[in-house]
């Protein structure tokens, strides 16, 4: 008479474990696939000043960059974290080849400003202590159109 409860018993466990495997399975990120991050995120703001200094080594401008917003963030899940970033860098009062810490940095004002607007991927594989900025696309923000009171020189 014990037989046919726990086959019963069995049934009941095997039923309830396919369940909890079938909520698990209800996800809408497939692995691999590019998703949103924040851009207050402390991992893609690290992210963001590996591809400062990536700038900051490729540009020949005597004044440092750093990043002046995280316009948007996003991360894929591939043999480590690719982050994939848009934002715009400022030029500092702070010259290259000097001792500084770029957060105490101003961004330049005036004639010498300059804003670029930036996509980088980093990709990071933290057990390997590994980073690289595999893309780098940046261009000039325009400058905002100087109006001049005197026209006699039209």
């Amino acid at each position: 008479m014990a037989a046919p409860w726990s086959f019963v018993l069995l049934l009941l466990a095997a039923s309830a474990s396919c369940g909890t495997i079938r909520e698990f399975r209800t996800s809408t990120i497939d692995p691999g696939f590019p998703r949103n991050a924040s851009t207050n995120d402390p991992e893609v703001k690290k992210a963001m000043r590996v591809t400062v200094y990536a700038f900051n080594n490729m540009s020949n401008d005597v004044y440092l960059s750093k990043e002046l917003e995280i316009q948007k963030a996003m991360i894929q899940i591939v043999k480590g974290i690719k982050y994939m970033l848009r934002a715009k860098l400022a030029r500092t009062v702070c010259k290259k080849n000097t001792e500084y810490i770029l957060d105490e940095c101003d961004f330049q004002k005036g004639p010498m400003k300059r804003v670029f607007t930036c996509y980088s991927e980093v990709w990071k594989i933290s057990w390997l202590h590994f980073e690289k900025v595999s893309l780098l696309e940046c261009s000039p923000d325009p400058e905002p159109q100087r109006t001049h009171n005197n026209r006699s020189f039209l």
